[in-house]
Parts: C-alpha cells; sequence; structure tokens
C-alpha cells in the first residue's frame, strides 16, 4: 500500500516488484518516498515476451476521501489496480521519476482510476520487465499514449573502486549457481540491501535508487557478486550504522564519485482519457 502521490525511485522499484511478490520475484520493500532525482532503473526490454492484457476494465475512481493507492499482480497474469493516477502508470512503465517525464497533461494528476486486467492467455508475470512491458502495452491500447525518449545532461555518481583490487568485507563473487536477487528492506532506522548473482551494473542501479541519482558503473569488475550492505537511511547521532557513502566504502571498498553524464527521459506526445471499456 502507498499515498497516491509522492511516488518517486526508491518507491517506483517497491511498484514494481513488490506487486508481482506474489509470483515469487524479489520484493524490494521501502517504507517512505525518497529522492527526486532517480534514473530510470527498468525499461521496458525488447528480450522479452511479448506481454499485453487481453481484457482491462477501467473506470474513474470513486473517491470517499483520502485512500490510498494500490496495485499487484496476482497469479493468472491479473492485474489489480485500485485509485492510481495515470501518472503512476507512466512512472511503473519506466521507472522514471517526474523529472524524467514531459509533455504530460494536468488530469493524469489528478484523475484516478481502478483497473482490472488479465494478460492474453492469462500469461504469468515473472520479471519485473515484464511487468513494466504489460502496463506501457496497457496505456498505448486504452489511453492513446504516444512518446518518444530524450536525453538531458545531469549529475550522477561513478561507482568506483576504492582502493585498487582489494574489495570489502561485504562483497564476494558470487557462486557458479547463484540465482539472480536484489531486495532492499528499511525499518528507518537500518536499510540493509542483500544481493546475489548481481553484475557490478547491477548493483550500481541498485545503488542509484538509494543514492537519489543515477550511478554508473565504473568498477572495471567482471562477473557477479553477493554483498550485504547495511546503513543508517538519516544521520542522527543515535546512528548505529554508518551513512549509505560511508558503508559502501567501507563495506564494500567502493565508492560514488560525483561526476556528469547523459540521463534518459521520457516525452509524452500523446496521452487520452481511457477508450471504453
Amino acid at each position: 500500500m502507498m499515498t497516491r502521490r509522492h511516488l518517486t525511485g526508491r518507491s517506483l522499484v517497491l511498484l514494481l516488484l513488490v506487486a508481482i511478490n506474489s509470483v515469487h520475484l524479489v520484493a524490494q520493500s521501502q517504507s517512505a518516498a525518497q529522492s527526486n532525482t532517480q534514473p530510470p532503473v527498468l525499461s521496458p526490454s525488447a528480450n522479452q515476451p511479448l506481454l499485453r492484457f487481453e481484457v482491462a476494465s477501467i473506470r474513474p475512481h470513486r473517491n470517499a476521501g483520502d485512500e490510498p493507492s494500490d496495485r499487484r499482480m496476482l497469479p493468472g497474469g491479473r492485474f489489480i489496480a485500485t485509485a492510481t493516477t495515470v501518472r503512476t502508470l507512466i512512472r511503473v512503465a519506466f521507472g522514471a521519476d517526474d523529472d524524467r517525464i514531459f509533455g504530460a497533461p494536468g488530469w493524469i494528476d489528478d484523475e484516478t482510476f481502478d483497473i482490472d486486467a488479465t494478460t492474453v492467455n492469462r500469461a504469468e508475470i515473472t520479471t519485473p520487465q515484464q511487468f513494466q512491458q504489460v502496463i506501457l502495452s496497457l496505456l498505448e491500447d486504452r489511453f492513446g499514449f504516444k512518446f518518444h525518449r530524450g536525453q538531458k545532461e545531469g549529475p550522477v555518481y561513478w561507482l568506483e573502486v576504492d582502493k585498487s583490487g582489494k574489495l570489502g568485507p561485504a562483497i564476494k563473487p558470487g557462486s557458479p549457481n547463484s540465482q539472480p536477487n536484489i531486495s532492499t528492506n528499511s525499518d528507518g532506522q537500518k536499510t540493509v540491501m542483500a544481493a546475489s548473482g548481481m553484475s557490478m551494473a547491477d548493483i550500481a542501479s541498485a545503488l542509484s535508487r538509494q543514492a537519489g541519482r543515477l550511478t554508473e558503473d565504473h568498477t572495471n569488475l567482471e562477473g557477479n557478486f553477493d554483498l550485504l550492505l547495511e546503513w543508517s537511511p538519516a544521520e542522527s547521532p543515535d546512528a548505529t550504522n554508518p551513512p549509505l557513502f560511508t558503508a559502501i566504502k567501507e563495506q564494500l571498498g567502493l565508492k560514488l564519485q560525483p561526476a556528469k553524464g547523459a540521463i534518459e527521459t521520457v516525452v509524452i506526445d500523446r496521452i487520452t482519457h481511457p477508450s471504453a471499456n
């Protein structure tokens, strides 16, 4: 469950992963909206099997107060959403925050919808990329959504090895049989990122969501890795864990170096109210 507004990069990934938790995917759990400068975390991939919704009921939400918005993917290819804005669907489809979405009309923030949709042949959604793909297809099929991608220059981080050839105690090469998996959980006092079988590019992407800025892999480290990273999400004299940047150095032997880079944007060319059911 999450509030209707203020979904940012960290909660976008929560949305993508928790929505398909019922089909045994990695769930990333964060309790609060965070950074406002996140990169697209996941993009609909041409390498994934083409999935679409065969049946989709979309109705204006009957507002009965400040109701929470909810989206989830259920077994049998069923997607349920309540009190959901079209902007949220666009954020989900591209893993992008508002500062990367341009050309949006005002109604996509103000009007909410209830959605009940099922994939063709009840095909299961088994990856976050597939979830993005079906949400994008829903936007295209029912909201007349058309877009193009752009780029802007902005601040990024480079993920680098802090001391050449030496990694920290909380990261090690992944075992050959490791299943790719990454999760981030926070109780407000401590945040824990656990990963197995993930490349440095994957780890950099995950750190983007925590550092609040696109993070590019510049470690030159090949292969997959397992890690367990713990930090305090807020600076406090009572904190028992270091802040994120210090934890990355001490526990992983890596560092985040500020830099400039190209950031992908989504430009909306057309979007309309949903077609009739």
